[in-house]
């Protein structure tokens, strides 16, 4: 129950607690209210009663007189009481409570005042009640005669109509009460969504903030409240982490140039020192550091693509592209690497965009490379490039074993790798989806039914 009620939104709790707070006060205001009205109505009608019953106490003092008798004659009644004489019944009490005398309407009935209203009586106190005869209310007091027998009067009126008030009263503010608390929670749920609203829109805003595009901040009211404050502090925050991102870039696109003149160097040397040997074991370690140099080549030139989207200006040389020359190209340069692991690469189609074409190079070879590092030997890569309505798209297939489904979504994130296909550093599909909406597009993954993952990209003609 308690996780339930966590899970609520806080406007719908908020709610929730001003309408049972209003009814808790609500039933403690009508208690009261009942007690004080019915005590109200009561006790003109006790104090005649205890008048009535002390006069005839007083009557029959060392002596008996009949009782219908009494209570019928030279009595003096309160008219604000609403008391008439034909209303009255009474009885004589023992000393042990039972019944010595009644009137006819209380004939046959047990005592009216017991247990410890009888003890108090007994001791002189006059004593009230209410008794239920013949389906009827009643309205008794309990006085005790002076004379030493131990015997007790009770006198007692019908308060019908007393009683048809008090059941009035409770059924005017039962639904007064219930609707109050509904009128109470409706208030809350409003004042507190108004409350909120400002956290509702930040929660908005922060949601469209992306990881690696921190300049927005949230929206913070003018009021000088805990909102004010929160949203104050979550803008510092992110202009924290904006800066320790910016140092992050500025790190990557610096080291990244760095590398690129001493990878080049490096390459170069291996090439040379690799036209010089002929023994076949140091060709093919040559050979290996050859690959290697490449591969970190490819990791530098990615960082640098990924500096420049930041930044934008990735896109500063556009030109009409063709697609399906691109893909093909990219096809015969992987086509030795995948020959060594048996794996037959082709690409068909053809396609123009307006494009920044060293920004397309980069994206096919990603996807190339990524294809090639996870289809088993024996298997096929294939990229398919089709004219679209509103530009071209780029279809890379493999019969590799796919992705799992919880990594589908996260496939196209910076530095991230699907647990099914390690072996990355996690930036050339990220560097795909940069390319793509810079271009104007999207880019989308499955696992295809037959088998393998299938990699679609779309890019609009006019590049975005």
């Amino acid at each position: 129950m308690t996780e339930w009620l966590r899970g609520l939104p806080t406007s719908v709790r908020l709610a929730a607690m001003t309408s049972s707070t209003f009814l808790i006060l609500m039933l403690f205001v009508g208690v009261v209210a009942y007690l004080q009205f019915s005590a109200g109505l009561r006790a003109p009608i006790d104090q005649s009663l205890v008048a009535l019953a002390a006069a005839k106490a007083k009557a029959i003092e060392g002596g008996d007189v009949e009782l219908d008798e009494l209570l019928s004659t030279d009595l003096e009644i309160d008219s604000s009481s609403g008391i008439t004489s034909s209303d009255l019944e009474g009885q004589i009490l023992a000393r042990d409570g039972t019944v010595l005398e009644a009137t006819s309407g209380l004939q046959g009935r047990d005592g009216l005042v017991g247990g410890r209203r009888f003890v108090r009586v007994a001791a002189g106190v006059p004593v009230f009640g209410d008794a239920v005869i013949g389906g009827k209310t009643f309205r008794y007091a309990g006085v005790r005669v002076a004379d030493g027998s131990g015997r007790v009067i009770a006198v007692t009126t019908p308060i019908t109509s007393l009683a048809e008030a008090e059941r009035a009263l409770l059924a005017v503010f039962g639904p007064i009460a219930l609707a109050g608390s509904v009128l109470a929670g409706l208030a809350g749920a409003w004042i507190s969504r108004r409350a909120l609203a400002p956290i509702t829109q930040m929660a908005a805003e922060a949601e469209g903030i992306g990881a690696y595009d921190l300049s927005q901040r949230l929206p913070v009211p003018a009021r000088r409240d805990e909102v004010r404050r929160l949203g104050s502090t979550l803008n510092r925050m992110l202009d924290r982490l904006e800066a320790a991102v910016q140092r992050e870039r500025d790190f990557a696109s610096e080291a990244s140039h760095e590398l690129r003149t001493p990878l080049a160097i490096l390459r170069a040397e291996v090439e040379l020192a690799r036209a010089v040997v002929y023994e076949p074991v140091a060709r093919e370690g040559l050979d290996s550091a050859l690959e290697e140099i490449d591969r970190l080549t490819a990791v530098v030139e990615d960082l640098l693509l990924l500096a420049r989207l930041d930044v934008g200006v990735a896109l500063d040389r556009r030109q009409i592209v063709d697609l399906g020359a691109l893909a093909s190209t990219a096809a015969l340069r992987f086509g030795t690497v995948a020959a060594k692991r048996k794996v037959t690469v082709t690409a068909t189609g053809s396609a123009t965009v307006n494009a920044d074409p060293q920004a397309i190079e980069r994206v096919l070879a990603n996807l190339f490379d990524n294809a090639l590092r996870h289809t088993p030997p024996g298997g096929t890569v294939g990229a398919i490039v089709e004219p679209g309505p509103q530009g071209a798209t780029v279809v890379v297939r493999d019969t590799g074993p796919g992705v799992d489904r919880q990594s589908l979504a996260s496939l196209f994130d910076r530095y991230t790798r699907a647990a099914s296909r390690p072996g990355s550093a996690g930036l050339g599909l990220s560097i795909v989806a940069a390319v793509a909406a810079t271009h104007g597009g999207s880019v989308r993954a499955r696992n295809r039914p037959e088998g393998g993952l299938e990699i679609t990209v779309e890019l609009a003609s006019g590049g975005g």
